[in-house]
Formats: C-alpha cells, sequence, structure tokens
C-alpha cells in the first residue's frame, strides 16, 4: 500500500531557492510506493513566486499569505490547508525551500522510521564544504543555560536526538496525533525546538538520518545579535516569545533561564560595541 506524505513549506521572496527546492523534491527516486502532495504557502512575495508555480507546478496546493505569517505561522497555516484535503496522510514532511534533497533524500527519512510513532529529523550539509548546516541537536544543558544546543553529525547509523532544526523534519501521523500542530506563539524561530520538546514529553522518540540528505546553506543564527535592536528583531526569538518558551520548558528556574540569556546578549553587544571604538 502506497504512503501519503504532505510536504508543507513556507516562502517569502526566495523564487531561485524555493524554484530549486521544489524540483529537487519532484526528482526523488525510489519512492514509488509514496504519494506526495506539497502545500506551498507563499507569505506575500512580491518576485513572482506563485505565478512561477502555478505554471509550473500546478499539482502544489498554493496558499497565500499577507507577508505577516513567517516561518512558523506559514507552516502553521499549510499544516491546516494539508489536513482539510480529501486524502489523509500517513506522514508530514516539513521543508524549509532553500534545500535542495538529494536525489534518495526523502526515501532516506522514510527508512530511518524504526518505530510508527518516531520523528525522524534530516541532516543537512553545506553545498560547498560539505560540513553539517542543520539536523539534529542534543542537549549540553547547564545550571543557568538549560536550552544549550549542539549539532549532532552524522556518522552512518540513525542517532536519537533531543531536539531539531526544522529545514527537513518527518512527523507520523501517529506522532501528529499526539503532538498537534506548531504552538502558533511561535511565528519564526523557537517553533521547531518547541515541537520536539513536546515529543520528548510523550515519550516520543527523535532520531537523525545517518547520512546528508541534501544541501542547505547555514544562516545567520538568531543568537548572532550586533544591536540592542537585534533583540527584539521578528526573525529572532524577542522577549516575548522567548518568555513564552522558558514558561512552557524552563520548569521550576524558568525565569532564570529568561534573564540568562538577555544578560548575556547585552554582555555580548557591549563589547562588540567597545570593540568598534
Amino acid at each position: 500500500m502506497k504512503k501519503n506524505v504532505a510536504v508543507l513549506i513556507t516562502c517569502h521572496n526566495r523564487l531561485k531557492k524555493t524554484k530549486k527546492c521544489l524540483e529537487s523534491i519532484y526528482l526523488q527516486k525510489n519512492i514509488e510506493k509514496i504519494n506526495i502532495k506539497i502545500f506551498l504557502v507563499d507569505d506575500g512575495s512580491n518576485d513572482g513566486t506563485s505565478e512561477y508555480v502555478k505554471e509550473n507546478f500546478p499539482k502544489i496546493k498554493l496558499i497565500q499569505g499577507d507577508g505577516n505569517l513567517y516561518w512558523g505561522g506559514g507552516m502553521y497555516l499549510a499544516w491546516e490547508e494539508a489536513l482539510k484535503y480529501e486524502q489523509n496522510f500517513d506522514y508530514f514532511l516539513w521543508v524549509n525551500d532553500d534545500v535542495i534533497f538529494f536525489e534518495d533524500g526523502i526515501s532516506t527519512l522514510l527508512n530511518t522510521v524504526i518505530n510508527k510513532d518516531n520523528i525522524v529529523v534530516g541532516s543537512f550539509c553545506d553545498p560547498v564544504s560539505k560540513k553539517t548546516t542543520y539536523g539534529g541537536v542534543v542537549s549540553k544543558k547547564k545550571i543557568l543555560n538549560a536550552f544549550g544546543l549542539k549539532l549532532v553529525e552524522v556518522n552512518g547509523f540513525p542517532q536519537e536526538v533531543d531536539g531539531i532544526n526544522g529545514n527537513g523534519v518527518l512527523i507520523p501521523y501517529l506522532a501528529f496525533n499526539q503532538i498537534g500542530k506548531f504552538d502558533k506563539q511561535f511565528y519564526h524561530a523557537g517553533g521547531d525546538l518547541d515541537y520536539a520538546l513536546r515529543a520528548r514529553k510523550k515519550n516520543i522518540k527523535i532520531y537523525l538520518t545517518h547520512k546528508h540528505v541534501g544541501y542547505c546553506e547555514r544562516i545567520q543564527s538568531y543568537k548572532n545579535v550586533k544591536s540592542f535592536k537585534d533583540i527584539f528583531e521578528k526573525k529572532s526569538l524577542p522577549p516575548k516569545i522567548w518568555f513564552h518558551f522558558c514558561r512552557k520548558h524552563g520548569g521550576n528556574l524558568w525565569i532564570l533561564h529568561f534573564f540568562f540569556r538577555f544578560i548575556k546578549l547585552c554582555f555580548k553587544i557591549i563589547i562588540n560595541i567597545i570593540i568598534k571604538k
């Protein structure tokens, strides 16, 4: 029996990258027993993305955003549309539109499903250096930094991880049925880690693929703030969002975790200002 996979993507004014991503999905090999349906949210692009998709990928379910959804909001909307679709899906696959899958990328994700409800996160590498850029992460907890994370390198075997980068994540329906959709308050950064932590609380395991499943260049992290204005940047983890995250996952010391991050960021910004002078 064929497996039905809903691919959830959000894009905004990155037509060249979105095009390559979609092409890589349709060029997948060894997925004869898989039905793929793409749900693409175009969050207010003005670079011709929607027109291009309509003309060249007519089978894609295209959903229009107003430019204020960001990644989390767009993925939430794509998920809602997938759940309304006439067929039931066995898997939901999150995909960033800057990902280029290898020809066996999606089949690798599917073959890493060990138990029917385990989540699989794909490992991605830089197209030039071939160094790992995104994938699974493990916790390196400290007293005041409960959410410290370390990127995991592939080693030829599936590895259990604590958290995920949302670039390419396969979620079985059985897992979704227990966890649910995105928390809408994470409209950009933080939503993928929140989802992983919610999965762990349900005793749902997360595995990293045994090898890289595609290319994805590393972009600037929300941790790399250079000014006080950056702390409140919507694509970062502004205080309101970080407060919500700490309340959910910080335990009894959540307020300390909340303040520790901003003290550390402010210190880095001050040092950066001093160095520039």
